[in-house]
């Protein structure tokens, strides 16, 4: 429920629209807000990994389910802050995403080196 309350008032927050407001928030508060963002979705991605490697009980897949339902509900909040159309942070973001989660941990993911060999922010 907080976490609800907190990407409400963010959205809020930066869809004000005054240039100093928005300043402040890319200057200040965007860079750090969105590497906690990025490493909560990424350490999601990890948790899901292990749920798929472990042996199937109801308890992995009842936490795969949350752990999926949690994703999902980031990937949206994202959505909603690119929907924004605010080029400043959605640059930020984007950069956070590319190279804090979609590089190091989904296209990682598809080279043939081992995992362990590979350096990425979440690991």
């Amino acid at each position: 429920m907080v976490r609800i309350a907190v990407r409400t008032l963010t959205l809020n927050v930066y869809k004000v629209g005054d240039e100093a407001i928005i300043k402040f928030i890319h200057d200040k508060t965007a860079a750090p807000y969105f590497s906690n963002l990025v490493w909560f979705i990424g350490n999601n991605v990890l948790m899901m990994e292990r749920c798929l490697r472990t042996e199937a009980t109801h308890l992995t897949r009842n936490k795969l389910e949350s752990l999926v339902a949690l994703h999902l509900d980031d990937m949206h909040y994202v959505h909603d802050i690119m929907q924004l159309q605010m080029q400043s942070l959605n640059s930020m973001l984007c950069e956070h995403l590319l190279n804090t989660l979609l590089i190091p941990l989904y296209v990682s993911a598809q080279i043939q080196t081992p995992r362990d060999t590979l350096t990425c922010g979440m690991c």
